[in-house]
Parts: C-alpha cells; structure tokens; sequence
C-alpha cells in the first residue's frame, strides 16, 4: 500500500498526486498499475516524477464518468492504494540519450513520461511538442527549454506566447523540415490512439522518417 502525500490542481479536471515511492524502482517512462483498495478497479498511469525521486507521482485528467479519474480526485492525504508495476518498455536507451536528438510529442497528459525522462537524465538535446485543448492544459512548460517546446492549441484563437500555435500537432510537424536533423532523430509519441496514428503516418508517409526510430505508447 502506497500513502497519498499531497495533490497539486493545475485546473479542477487535471491535478498531479504524489505517493510514498517506498522501495519501487522503475526507468522514465514506466506506467504503473493503480487499484483503489475494495474497489474491483484498476488504470495504469506513466511515471510522472523522476526515477530519483522519493515520491511517486502521475499526473491525471479527471474525466467525466471516469471512475479511477473521479476516485483519485477525491482522495485525501494519508488515504493509500496499491501500485503494480512497473510495466512498459516505453523508456529511453543509452545509445539514444548519448548519440541522437529526442523528438518528444504528446497530447494531454501524455507528457507525464517526458517529465520523468527530461529530469531524471538531465536532457539537453531534444525537441518537444504538445496538444492541448486550452491554454490552461498546459503542464510544466518551465521544466523544458522554450526555444526547443511546441504547443499546439486547438480550440483557442488567441495565440501570444512565441511557442504557442493554433491547430493541432499535426500543424507543426508538417513544417518539421526546420529541425535540425530531424531525419535521424528519434520519435517518442505518448497520448490517445487517434493522435499517434496521425502523426505516425505523417512521420513515416510524409517525412520519410524510418518506422525504427518512432517508439509509442498509447493512453487509450
């Protein structure tokens, strides 16, 4: 049983929850498997936090009747549940980390293991894009280099901030030919089903980039 420690609300339907990590280890990009105790239920969550770090966290979307979603929302300090895990090989190699430029792209909450990676390794050569609905999605944009993030907004019309675009992601990685060898980097794609399959035919159809050098993992 893990012990909830604190909870921080970016806006009332998407918060990050932390836990005691007690002895578990995993690599960036894990997911674990979460169980409400006496609730037959069970949802699996990318790390949040980095791997050296002593609490454990996620960050989640509250869905409208999505039971693990509304059941974590209502936890309270001090409440525990149970952590599986870890699962997934959505992770990071040496050879990558050292010899190749990481294009990281997600949308919503997807960007959860891209926080672990970037501040368990430190990284510094990487690109990252991001889909939101609304300004307001927007997490932990102060932990990545401006210069080298993407935020796609797509049901905004005001765009101001340099970085921020209207549209979808698609909208950017369409113009991806202004990144610096973007041929042999390596793409790592993390959110919903639709998302991924778009972009991963824009990445391998249209930029020609080889299907060796994507690695995916789908939330739903």
């Amino acid at each position: 049983m893990h012990k909830l420690i604190r909870k921080e609300y970016i806006n009332e339907n998407l918060f990050k929850i932390f836990f005691d990590k007690k002895d578990l280890k995993f690599f960036p990009g894990q997911h674990f498997s979460l169980s409400i105790p006496n609730k037959s239920i069970n949802r699996e969550y990318s790390s949040y936090t980095s791997s050296n770090d002593k609490e454990l966290g996620f960050l989640i979307r509250r869905v409208e009747g999505g039971i693990m979603s509304n059941l974590l929302d209502k936890m309270e300090v001090g409440d525990e549940l149970n952590i599986y895990g870890p699962y997934g090989s959505f992770v990071l190699k040496d050879e990558y980390i050292e010899n190749k430029q990481i294009i990281f792209i997600a949308s919503g909450t997807g960007i959860a293991p891209f926080v672990s990676m970037k501040e368990t390794y430190n990284l510094d050569n990487y690109k990252l894009f991001v889909g939101i609905r609304e300004t307001r999605d927007l997490a932990d944009a102060e932990k990545f280099d401006e210069s080298k993030s993407y935020y796609c907004i797509s049901r905004e019309d005001n765009i101001s901030k340099n970085n921020h675009y209207k549209g979808r992601i698609n909208n950017q990685l369409e113009k991806i030919e202004y990144i610096k060898d973007y041929e042999n980097s390596i793409y790592m794609i993390c959110g919903n089903s639709y998302m991924i399959s778009d972009v991963y035919d824009i990445l391998v159809k249209e930029k020609k980039i080889n299907p060796n050098n994507i690695i995916t993992e789908s939330f739903f």
